[in-house]
């Protein structure tokens, strides 16, 4: 006779109704499909600014507070059999905050901490203030070399990370760079698995060579240390009565913005379309010809693995990219993604794709994207938490 079923604690990085869903939004998802979940909004790794953007967070955050803790619908459905977290934890990770951190978090996680089933632990950031000793197992589900990136405090996720290398059963990288990295650190046992996307949203909304336009596409946050705007300017320039350059997703605003970078690319004709919903999105770049992936290089991007280069494949697009390590190894042998090694190489694999391809490869590779999807990945996860509890894994051709 199977046990009682778990109940599972995701901790992430990012609020729930964050612009652009990350990895941990769908696993949160694919978990509560078999498992109730509870998934505990960010803890605040970088410390935060005094800027509209960081105090409007802030205010949002107490207000999902108030009360029980659990957060207030977003336009971002909460999925049946899982629960989101707000709690008020104080954004520093130091000797000062531990003590008082510790008991607002372990309280608001009380209904996980005192269950009386088998408790899992999967958490997307390293600082945990000992969650993991009320766990029956624990997984690291790591999605960036997280030290990397300005603004985080890597002294309190480098002294996270060690002690879960010693605590966590196994560890999650998607991508080889960031697996590297955790086996660095001393994980013993860790799983590659990239990142997929929600390809059939992209692929119903695919269109063929006659509904599109010349038009180039990137799909993300516009941050200034993720994109190398010196190419952005002169694929700007070079496409000036050849095709369009559309920009869309939230800007990086304040000290260190996006601001000015945008408005200098809009003033040599390129779109901001804004933040856009997955529907929205799909219906965009189901019009367009090429698909970006204009990354700056540099060693937070070593180890980004991005998911929307199955977005564009799902919606049909030629997919261009700078020389990031995880692409690379993913247009290995495709045809479908082209890596550029220089800014003219870029532009020039930009140009000579932007008008839309014939129907036949169009199909091609909406069709090769299917492979990279969730519906596959989430049983996968589904079977890693069934392997914690010692059961047998359900076949999902994975």
């Amino acid at each position: 006779m199977p046990g009682p079923e778990p109940i599972i604690l995701v901790l992430g990085t990012a609020e729930w109704s964050s612009p652009i869903a990350t990895n941990q939004h769908y696993v949160v998802r694919a978990l509560a499909q078999a498992y109730e979940t509870h998934f505990v909004e960010s803890l605040g790794l970088r410390r935060p600014k005094l800027d509209a953007k960081d105090v409007g967070r802030m205010a949002r955050r107490l207000r999902n507070s108030v009360g029980s803790g659990q957060a207030v619908a977003s336009y971002r459905e909460i999925p049946d059999n899982a629960k989101v977290i707000s709690p008020i934890i104080v954004p520093v990770h130091r000797q000062a905050t531990r003590i008082p951190n510790r008991v607002l978090l372990h309280r608001a996680v009380a209904e996980w901490r005192l269950s009386n089933r088998p408790r899992i632990l999967w958490t997307f950031t390293p600082v945990t203030y000992g969650l993991e000793n009320f766990a029956d197992a624990t997984l690291y589900h790591c999605v960036d070399i997280l030290q990397e990136f300005p603004g985080i405090d890597g002294v309190a996720v480098s002294a996270g990370e060690r002690n879960l290398s010693r605590r966590a059963r196994t560890a999650i990288a998607t991508s080889h760079a960031v697996a590297d990295h955790l086996r660095g650190v001393g994980f013993g046992s860790v799983r590659t698995l990239p990142n997929v996307a929600e390809v059939g949203i992209f692929s119903a909304k695919s269109r063929p060579a006659a509904g599109r336009r010349p038009a180039a596409l990137f799909a993300g946050n516009l941050t200034p240390h993720k994109l190398d705007f010196e190419l952005l300017r002169t694929l700007a320039q070079a496409l000036r009565g050849r095709g369009e350059l559309l920009l869309a997703g939230p800007v990086a605003a304040g000290g260190g913005g996006f601001d000015a970078e945008l408005a200098e690319l809009q003033g040599l004709g390129a779109k901001h379309l804004g933040t856009l919903t997955l529907e929205q999105l799909a219906e965009v770049t189901g019009e367009c010809s090429v698909g970006l992936i204009p990354y700056a290089r540099n060693s937070y991007t070593t180890g980004v693995s991005p998911l929307k280069c199955y977005e564009y494949l799902a919606g049909g697009l030629n997919v261009v990219s700078t020389a990031i390590p995880e692409v690379i190894r993913a247009a290995a042998g495709t045809g479908f993604m082209h890596v550029a090694d220089s800014t003219q190489n870029f532009v020039d694999q930009v140009l000579a794709t932007i008008n839309p391809a014939p129907d036949a490869q169009i199909a091609a590779r909406t069709d090769y994207a299917q492979s990279f999807g969730w519906a596959q990945r989430g049983q996968l996860l589904r079977n890693i938490v069934a392997e914690f509890m010692g059961r047998p894994a359900e076949n999902a051709g994975v």
